[in-house]
């Protein structure tokens, strides 16, 4: 079967859709997490966009790998611009998207603000210290199934969460909202394809336990979310599946005590975040030092390419995109980009990195 279409746009969005609802046809929706359905997804790249079996008009909205409002739907969308070969871990990753979806149906409201984020997290050796060895506590659990460490993990959560309660807070959210929808896409590849999922699983806990993937925190906040609950479901009966008021990272340390006892700076940590920050700044540098603006005056912020978005006090860094308000008309830009602009997100000017 051919995957490539006639007109020149490379993957063929109508064959890709075809291989990815095959295995989703397939799948225990309702086993991944309570009350989870499959909803409409859409495959699309730079010129065309296949949605629910058909090519429809592609909006401005499609902007990345999320879920979006599409003629007042929730739905998931996959942009195919680089092609896949791996069409399982393909489906896995729009049942990811999915869920963002059944989120925002089922009202969930435990977001992060990452805007604040972006501009006040603070990258302490001793938070992200005592996160490795959470980490530690969770390949012990979930690799060699000690689920004595499990109250261990839970103490040095409490611990961290009165020393760090911002960054805490922060981490949590997205725990919440992206650590489950990676829950889900681990698990549901493990339906689709169970050593693929077994491998992405061992994969996930050789990252949390990477000093060096701490930088930035938003990233693997998705694998510290799925392997702090895959510990949770292993080792307790504590309900993390609803949709309330407080995070499943904050509700589950509420009666637990503080760990007491001390544990060491990781000088690897340490580094990491001294090379994170040093090349923030260069990337700015680098920027303004080629000075190609493609963007200048007032314009209020509409979205940075949060997955990896960086600030240096001045400039933040989105790759991938930039968008903005041009008085009532959203405008976009694709492309990595240093954005010049202060804590009121009004943007002055915008350099291609």
């Amino acid at each position: 079967m051919s995957l490539l279409r006639k007109g020149g746009f490379g993957l063929d969005l109508y064959n890709a859709y075809q291989e990815v609802k095959k295995r989703l046809d397939h799948m225990d929706f309702s086993s991944l997490w309570k009350g989870f359905y499959p909803l409409k997804f859409a495959l699309y790249n730079e010129a065309e966009c296949f949605l629910d079996g058909q090519y429809v008009n592609k909006t401005v909205d499609f902007i990345a790998n999320t879920s979006i409002q599409y003629n007042g739907e929730d739905i998931a969308i996959w942009n195919l611009s680089k092609g896949t070969s791996d069409f399982d871990r393909l489906a896995a990753s729009i049942v990811h998207e999915m869920f963002h979806a059944f989120q925002n149906i089922q009202g969930e409201n435990r977001w992060a603000n990452e805007r604040n984020a972006l501009f006040d997290y603070q990258y302490s050796a001793e938070n992200i210290s005592l996160k490795l060895s959470e980490a530690a506590l969770m390949r012990d659990i979930l690799t060699d199934h000690r689920s004595s460490a499990f109250a261990e993990l839970l103490r040095l959560r409490k611990m961290r969460a009165q020393l760090y309660p911002r960054e805490y807070d922060y981490e949590a959210r997205i725990e919440q909202i992206e650590g489950s929808a990676n829950y889900v896409e681990l698990n549901a590849l493990a339906q689709i394809a169970p050593e693929k999922g077994a491998l992405r699983w061992r994969k996930v806990l050789a990252e949390i336990n990477d000093p060096g993937a701490y930088t930035p925190i938003r990233v693997v906040s998705y694998y510290v979310g799925a392997a702090f609950l895959g510990c949770i479901k292993s080792c307790s009966s504590f309900c993390c599946e609803d949709f309330g008021p407080v995070t499943f990272a904050q509700e589950i340390i509420r009666e637990t005590e503080p760990a007491k006892q001390a544990y060491p700076i990781i000088p690897a940590v340490e580094k990491s975040i001294a090379e994170f920050l040093n090349e923030t700044k260069e990337i700015v540098h680098t920027a303004l030092s080629k000075n190609e603006v493609v963007l200048r005056g007032e314009y209020p912020l509409c979205s940075l390419n949060v997955w990896d978005a960086r600030w240096d006090g001045r400039y933040a860094v989105s790759n991938g995109f930039v968008a903005w308000f041009d008085g009532t008309d959203k405008k976009v830009l694709n492309g990595d980009f240093v954005v010049e602009m202060g804590r009121d997100c009004i943007i002055r000017t915008v350099y291609r990195q």
